[in-house]
């Protein structure tokens, strides 16, 4: 899987809500494109690459899932974000498999640390 992209977008739809998923999508893609080249991502091996992509892009997708519920639908992307991730890891996506939420986590742990420092979450 790639670096963080504009196909993302299209792999998160749901068709509920076009424009708002649309919006958090893009915000989304955005925020992780910028995360993966502060975190010099490019640069790794590809297992650490694949890893880090596909983490993200289940994050990715959960987040647009959760920002068409009744509370998301208040929340922005930002907000979102800082609802779902922190110094501990991130939401639970793969219950039944340890090792990718072990991966997830790890991911999350990291995104959460970089939104800190650039003053993007509280």
């Amino acid at each position: 899987m790639p670096r963080p992209d504009k196909t993302w977008i299209d792999d998160w739809e749901i068709g509920e809500e076009p424009d708002r998923e649309r919006t958090v999508s893009m915000e989304l893609v955005q925020c992780f494109s910028e995360f993966w080249d502060v975190a010099g991502l490019d640069s790794k091996a590809k297992a650490t690459r694949n890893r880090y992509s596909g983490a993200l892009h289940a994050l990715g997708g959960y987040l647009v899932e959760e920002a068409m519920s009744d509370d998301g639908l208040r929340m922005t992307t930002s907000e979102l974000l800082a609802e779902h991730i922190d110094a501990e890891g991130g939401p639970l996506i793969h219950p039944h498999e340890q090792t990718w939420q072990d991966e997830i986590d790890m991911v999350c742990r990291k995104l959460y640390k970089h939104l800190k420092v650039q003053g993007r979450i509280p």
